[in-house]
């Protein structure tokens, strides 16, 4: 997909976002469990909403958890059931693979918006598919908006 290209919709009616791992952390990590945020994984785990992500989602969602660990916020052997837990919403996300060229791209934004590779990625994402980030992440929030990309929090999917 390039910048800024046009697309409808996969599914007509239902909240479609591009997720970032700030936002995953609500579902794997005890300070970020909330009603709300409790809501919004079971509907994109019933196929209520639909979310895009770069492929480096999972890295990122996977070193939220090694973190936890390592900062003793979650026990070693919890690692596993959480992975689990990403594992059961990971095929409700649409995992984008990113070619050179776009790659590239969010290099240039990331520069210009003194944004991580990372968190540009996920800009991007949502800049090219015209769609709302899902996102706590308070400086992804602002570069967004800077660029009119509308920023959700999991209120918006209940």
């Amino acid at each position: 997909m390039t910048a800024g290209a046009i697309r409808t919709p996969s599914t007509p009616g239902l909240p479609e976002f591009v997720l970032d791992a700030s936002a995953t952390a609500a579902w794997l990590l005890p300070e970020g469990c909330t009603p709300a945020a409790e809501r919004a994984y079971a509907r994109l785990r019933a196929g209520l909403a639909e979310a895009h992500a770069p492929e480096l989602w999972l890295w990122d969602c996977g070193s939220l958890i090694a973190s936890a660990v390592r900062c003793g916020r979650v026990a070693p052997q919890g690692a596993q059931p959480l992975w689990g837990v990403l594992d059961s919403v990971r095929t409700r996300v649409d995992l984008v693979p990113f070619a050179p060229a776009q790659a590239r791209a969010c290099l240039a934004l990331a520069i210009d918006a003194g944004l991580s590779m990372h968190d540009a990625a996920y800009l991007w994402l949502a800049m090219s598919l015209r769609l709302p980030l899902l996102t706590y992440d308070e400086r992804l929030a602002a570069a967004a908006q800077r660029q009119q990309v509308p920023v959700w929090r999991m209120e918006n999917l209940v």
